[in-house]
């Protein structure tokens, strides 16, 4: 079952102190009452076939010491006791069970009506049975009352009023008895024995179902809760394979990896208060973070002053080489508007280098999904050839965007740990 997602400040009402309880938020209050009969189905058949169980026997037993007028007195309102039962049963088939409670009134009230019909009948046996019609009427609602604090399910209000109902009919039909006023008042008090203990059980067993069920509903807020914050860290897809159990450990071709560098990061950090220069930081990887999302660029970390992106990897939309050199220039553009708009001098360098690289989680603590391999390494190194606010590119990156943007004749540059390669650099648009 849907149950809707709880919000800050969904408690019972008046703080879950008032007698009979309720959620603020009436959807809530319906899926609980939903869920609550759902629940409870099998017990509510169970109940419900004790009693056809009990009238059974009865008819089976009264032959033997009833005469027949009293067999047939007593089969008259067993008959439809029994038939109302197999449609309680019935009923907790359907969905008209689950969504209107209020059908419990209905039930109840019919019980009610023909448990007075059993009792005149076996009040009539007064002389078999030694039990007068008082006497039966007191054990009998008794015991149907007891029954409809167990039947009346997630619906406490309605059962108060059936109850009080029913108490009234019963005060009422005391005063009409022919019994002595002492006979009168204990008989009243035997039965507000029932009615007090029925209540409580009602109650009891709605307050404790509503604490569990908002105890649920608050696990399943910070369940989502927790399961969103690890989604902002890790594809959601990944995310579900670590919930699983996963080794996350994945292989990629052809994936554009993406070095971004505030040049002098150094000198400005000497400029700028420390507030200053993480508020300068931040938006300049905020921008990386705009221009990563219009391009489909996966951003994988920030390290120090150093912002890492990929195309092609896990997460990515991009369509490789070019979208990472659009990207590029996107960003620095982005950068050169942000330095002229604010007076600090900010510019960056970009590298890009397209290979194989492998990606996957490793750790326990701070997870995130990261990216390893020499295709690393090469744009990083390429990053370092860059010009302020320009773009540096392998040549297998050119090769993939080369009618996509212009390029300068190439470089024989030698890039520590890597040797000789080819660099392009990406002519500015301006």
């Amino acid at each position: 079952m849907l149950v809707p997602r709880a919000q800050s400040g969904d408690t019972f009402a008046d703080g879950g102190t008032h007698l009979l309880a309720r959620f603020d938020d009436p959807a809530i209050e319906r899926a609980y009452v939903a869920s609550e009969r759902e629940a409870r189905i099998p017990g509510t058949r169970f109940l419900a076939a004790i009693g056809i169980v009990t009238l059974i026997s009865y008819i089976g037993f009264n032959p033997m010491h009833f005469p027949l007028e009293g067999v047939l007195a007593y089969n008259l309102a067993a008959g439809p006791f029994i038939l109302l039962l197999g449609a309680i049963i019935g009923l907790t088939f359907t969905q008209v069970y689950l969504d209107k409670p209020w059908i419990d009134l209905i039930i109840f009230s019919v019980m009610a009506a023909v448990m007075v019909m059993l009792i005149d009948a076996l009040g009539a046996q007064a002389d078999i049975t030694n039990i007068s019609r008082l006497s039966m009427a007191v054990i009998n609602l008794g015991i149907l009352m007891v029954f409809a604090s167990l039947g009346f399910v997630a619906t406490a209000r309605y059962f108060v009023v059936w109850a009080i109902i029913l108490l009234a009919l019963y005060a009422a039909f005391l005063l009409q008895a022919d019994r002595s006023i002492v006979n009168k008042v204990y008989s009243f008090t035997n039965f507000t024995t029932f009615f007090t203990f029925a209540c409580f059980v009602n109650w009891d067993i709605d307050r404790r179902a509503r604490k569990t069920f908002a105890a649920t509903l608050a696990l399943e807020e910070e369940r989502a809760k927790t399961e969103e914050l690890l989604h902002n860290v890790l594809p959601e897809k990944v995310a579900k394979r670590l919930q699983r159990g996963e080794t996350i450990a994945d292989s990629y071709g052809d994936v554009s990896v993406i070095f971004v560098d505030i040049v002098g990061f150094s000198s400005l950090a000497k400029r700028l208060s420390p507030g200053h220069l993480v508020k300068t930081l931040n938006t300049v990887f905020g921008l990386a973070d705009a221009s990563a999302e219009r391009f489909g660029v996966e951003k994988v970390k920030t390290v120090g002053d150093a912002y890492l992106a990929v195309v092609g990897g896990h997460s990515s939309s991009g369509r490789g080489a070019a979208d990472a050199i659009h990207f590029a220039q996107d960003l620095i553009a982005a950068v050169a508007k942000f330095s002229g708009d604010s007076g600090i001098d900010v510019a960056i360098r970009i590298g890009i280098h397209t290979g194989n690289v492998v990606g996957g989680v490793v750790g326990s603590q701070r997870l995130a999904y990261d990216y390893w391999g020499n295709t690393m390494n090469i744009a990083s190194r390429i990053e370092g050839v860059a010009s302020p606010n320009g773009i540096a590119v392998s040549e297998a990156t050119y090769l993939g965007a080369h009618d996509k943007a212009l390029f300068t004749e190439p470089e024989l540059m030698t890039l520590k740990g890597v040797g000789e390669m080819k660099v392009y650099r990406v002519v500015s648009e301006d």
